[in-house]
């Protein structure tokens, strides 16, 4: 298997601009000619909602790629038709055009790096341990694998997030960030996983196996955990401090997760250990979503996705 045709996305959320600040940094001729032999394809994702620092004008545009959406003509909204535009440009489901596809987002939560995967195939996975032990930045704990895989947010079991597009490729989170901003070491961090990236897929075209550890932690989506709220639906509790900005670290029963507007103290309930990610995300109050719950696991990167 080679993989030639790569599309770079940035601005699929117009208020997240280190990615859409990338796409124009990289459309330089040395940024293709380092990488010449792969045809790369440069795509700010939602310049409407860009221009106006909105996360999207009428609908999520990262949660409209599903077949049943992309047939249906009769959808109104900027995001509906811009995600028909973007089909038409990098090929539809059953005939794409690309074979890997970057998404570049960011976060305001305390992730670091995250490579998020929502297909279950060995390539992404061993992608994604690669970049883990090439980036200096991405060490652990600030460079994590999240999968997510459609079954934990899509109703129908179908992809709807924009790298569906392709066979292969990952959306990559940032941060923490404040919407609507640029700054320096995200946008250095993100454009190394980029690097990373490509030069990954240089090796494995011409046939070498980069040396990967034969095992790759992986934090698998579990569930989201909704804010408290009171009989008029407004929010009645925020996120506690001892639980913001710890991502990626394991949550226990009695850890304090929530605190009241009365101060008392709302802890985590469960006897089960899991890892909280995407902790006091601005882009969820919307949806009511404090955090997501993720399980750890071993995926070994040789044998297949095999969970140990």
């Amino acid at each position: 298997m080679k993989i030639k045709n790569i599309a770079i996305v940035g601005g699929t959320h117009g208020n997240e601009y280190t990615g859409v600040y990338l796409i124009r940094e990289l459309n330089k001729a040395q940024f293709q000619k380092k990488w010449e032999g792969l045809n790369i394809e440069l795509l700010i994702g939602n310049p409407k909602a860009y221009e106006k620092c909105v996360r999207f004008i009428d609908h999520d545009l990262n949660r409209s790629f599903t077949k049943k959406n992309l047939a249906d003509f009769s959808l109104s909204g900027y995001e509906a038709n811009r995600a028909k535009a973007i089909c038409q440009k990098l090929g539809g489901k059953d005939d794409p055009k690309m074979d890997f596809i970057i998404d570049m987002h960011t976060t305001t939560s305390n992730m670091g790096v995250s490579i998020i995967i929502s297909d279950n195939n060995d390539y992404n996975f061993k992608l994604a341990a690669y970049i883990k032990t090439k980036i200096p930045e991405c060490k652990i704990p600030e460079c994590n694998i999240y999968y997510m895989p459609a079954a934990s947010y899509a109703d129908d079991n179908e992809h709807s997030f924009l790298i569906s597009m392709a066979a292969f490729g990952f959306a990559i989170e940032v941060g923490p960030i404040a919407n609507g901003i640029i700054r320096h070491d995200i946008n250095k961090k993100t454009k190394k996983v980029i690097h990373a990236t490509l030069d990954f897929i240089n090796q494995t075209n011409a046939g070498i196996n980069p040396v990967i550890n034969d095992t790759v932690e992986v934090f698998k989506h579990r569930k989201t955990v909704a804010f408290p709220k009171n009989k008029d639906s407004d929010i009645s509790a925020i996120i506690h401090e001892n639980l913001q900005d710890n991502d990626y670290k394991p949550l226990k029963k009695g850890d304090s997760i929530f605190s009241t507007m009365e101060g008392e103290c709302i802890a985590y309930d469960e006897d089960e250990e899991l890892y909280p990610v995407f902790i006091n995300e601005a882009a969820y109050y919307y949806k009511n979503i404090a955090f997501s719950l993720t399980e750890k696991i071993m995926v070994n990167t040789k044998n297949g996705l095999t969970e140990k």
